[in-house]
């Protein structure tokens, strides 16, 4: 039997062929094309690239009459890394303390210029008495503990990292990560077939995804340079791109750099890059002080770092951690008993006592702070010396839930809501007008929205201090026989000419007390005695009282103003009210003290805007109203909350 080919199929099977090796050889032309420009482009990072900015909270002043419990010290000194020692410390970052004394041997402060060196803090019933020099004991005088690091940027993303050189990561470490992530990582070239055909399989018997092939040197690609979307054409490069730095550089300079650039998780609003930040962050150890249950955890988030986030759910987590494990016993790695041990040992992170890198709103508001005073870019490497208080941040951030948890619970109706209930908190030095804490929101992940600088609300019966204020002033300035605490008003209807016609305003309560003195007028938060004195002073002067507390207004003609018709932030009213408590003397909140480059160099500090906005005699007439509000008035359920100090404020 034979089998006879025409000769026109024969010239169509050869043009065929012809075509099909002429496609192939342009593809590998292209391909040898793409990877010479890949190889000419594509760099590994190195330890000294990119460094990030570092962004740092206040000092910390070590100061007599400082109370140790109340400011937390010890735990300020756990945060900066500092170790208790059972005897008198004799090197940086240890600390002795005792009933009658602490003593720190404090880390050299390269901003301030200052050497390492010991103090020592005596105690009273907790509080500093004084702050003396172990040597000679003579007193010392502004002392401080270094700033907190809060948080750091990087490549356009809140991160900070550390490069470990490979030298210094624990064999372990390295065994554990090629185990579970690339066995035959240092014989292939980029691509391992192997792999690929054992995840293939594994996906087609499995009817999914559920295994993957990528190389070490792939997933470093992906991570360097390119998205993260899931595409043919997206792999094809990944692997040329592999293949290209197996090429260019060392496998020990691909791990390194693997090591060092592997997202593993968040730390709050900070991003998690490289096993030395992981060891740190999750754990508040040095990559050598990890044990192998540890080691397994950081190398099973490289799988999914939020969805095995010990910090989002310790189950998973545990789980994943013990895949690992498995692996490593299964290869003979880890003896049975070695296992056993491993695996029965809870997880327990460092992150959630770790609160000082939650600060986004702040750090966000911050950033920008800089940028407009700048109007240029922040370099790489800079370092930010805030204004930030990381133990008040903490507690503002707790009331804050705190507070919204509890208003859900009183009226079960705002819980479950979309959007979801929020507010906001934000903490000012009335002196320097410093913020020492601010909390935009609910949960930044959810929303980046910050309340503090960015929502305007009615500011309601917060103006009416400035009503007074700006009345009192009127009275000095121009010598009339005005207003004082005890001038009676009369709180009974009224009808007055406002800017959009007759005004008739209302006591919250539709009550009226007849004559009433200013300063009750105040502590009961009465409307009409505030409209009668706006009236009688006139709306511009108020106005411009408010614009030189930092507060825009709209244009006066209208009294309903003077109720807090218009809006304002959270951030204009809280200065404002610091001005009141500072004398008058207005000063525009401050975020940032200094910026310096990494060699020392001072980049750019704020200009203090001060100005003296009322007299000091209005100044503490109001402040005295202000504390009566609190003592008597509408705000005394702070006293009920335990609040024994003197203070004022209004409700």
């Amino acid at each position: 039997m034979s089998f006879h080919v025409s000769p026109h199929l024969w010239l169509w099977m050869r043009r065929g062929i012809f075509s099909f090796l002429g496609i192939l050889g342009i593809g590998a032309v292209a391909l040898a094309g793409y990877g010479l420009i890949l190889s000419t482009s594509l760099a590994l990072p190195k330890s000294d690239e990119h460094p990030p900015l570092l962004i740092y909270g206040s000092p910390f002043f070590l100061s007599p009459g400082l109370d140790t419990a109340h400011s937390r010290l010890l735990d300020q000194l756990h945060r900066l890394e500092y170790r208790s020692v059972p005897a008198r410390p004799q090197a940086p970052g240890e600390y002795f303390a005792s009933n009658e004394s602490i003593e720190i041997f404090l880390h050299a402060q390269e901003e301030s210029r200052l050497p390492a060196r010991s103090i020592r803090l005596m105690l009273a019933n907790g509080i500093v008495t004084e702050v003396l020099s172990p040597s000679d004991g003579q007193p010392v005088s502004m002392v401080s503990l270094e700033p907190v690091l809060i948080s750091g940027m990087r490549a356009g993303s809140k991160q900070v990292r550390e490069w470990i050189p490979l030298n210094r990561i624990p064999s372990a470490l390295i065994e554990t990560l090629l185990a579970v992530e690339d066995r035959r990582f240092f014989s292939h070239y980029g691509i391992d077939p192997i792999a690929i055909g054992r995840a293939l399989w594994a996906n087609v018997v499995r009817g999914g995804v559920v295994q993957g092939g990528s190389t070490i040197t792939q997933q470093l690609a992906k991570n360097l340079f390119y998205s993260p979307q899931r595409t043919i054409w997206r792999k094809l490069r990944e692997a040329l791109a592999a293949v290209v730095l197996e090429c260019k550089y060392r496998k020990e300079e691909i791990l390194e750099s693997y090591l060092n650039e592997i997202y593993l998780g968040q730390a709050g609003p900070v991003s998690i890059y490289g096993v030395g930040e992981a060891a740190h962050r999750y754990f508040g150890k040095n990559l050598d002080e990890l044990s192998i249950d540890e080691v397994a955890l950081i190398v099973g988030l490289i799988k999914g770092p939020n969805t095995y986030s010990p910090v989002k759910n310790v189950e998973h987590a545990t789980e994943r951690r013990n895949v690992v494990l498995r692996r490593l016993r299964d290869q003979g790695t880890l003896t049975e008993e070695a296992w056993t041990s491993a695996v029965n040992r809870p997880v327990r992170v460092a992150l959630a006592q770790d609160v000082l890198t939650d600060a986004p709103y702040f750090v966000d508001y911050l950033l920008r702070e800089v940028e407009e005073g700048t109007g240029m870019g922040i370099p790489e490497g800079a370092r930010i010396y805030s204004t930030l208080d990381p133990r008040i941040q903490q507690l503002a951030t707790q009331a804050l839930q705190q507070g919204l948890v509890k208003l859900e619970t009183t009226y079960p109706a705002l819980k479950g809501t979309e959007p979801s209930l929020q507010g906001a908190a934000v903490v000012l030095d009335a002196k320097t007008s410093h913020v020492l804490a601010m909390v935009g929101g609910r949960n930044y992940r959810m929303s980046q929205f910050n309340r503090v600088v960015q929502a305007h609300r009615s500011a309601g019966s917060l103006f009416k201090p400035f009503v007074y204020l700006a009345a009192f002033e009127a009275a000095r300035d121009q010598g009339q026989t005005g207003l004082t605490p005890a001038t009676l008003l009369a709180d009974e209807p009224v009808t007055l000419e406002s800017g959009t016609g007759p005004w008739s305003p209302q006591n919250y309560d539709r009550q009226y007390r007849g004559q009433v003195t200013v300063r009750a007028a105040l502590e009961q938060s009465l409307n009409i005695p505030a409209v009668r004195v706006a009236h009688r002073t006139g709306i511009a002067p108020f106005v411009n009282m408010l614009r030189g507390f930092g507060i825009a207004t709209p244009s006066a003609g209208d009294l309903s103003v003077a109720l807090g018709s218009s809006s304002v932030s959270l951030l204009d009213i809280t200065s404002a009210y610091g001005g009141l408590a500072n004398g008058g003397v207005m000063v525009r909140p401050i975020a940032v003290t200094n910026m310096v480059r990494d060699t020392g160099e001072t980049i750019w500090s704020p200009t203090l805007d001060r100005r003296q906005a009322a007299s000091p005699q209005g100044a503490y007439l109001v402040t005295s109203l202000l504390k009566g509000v609190v003592d008597r008035g509408t705000g005394a359920k702070a006293r009920a909350f335990g609040v024994d100090r003197r203070m004022g404020g209004l409700r």
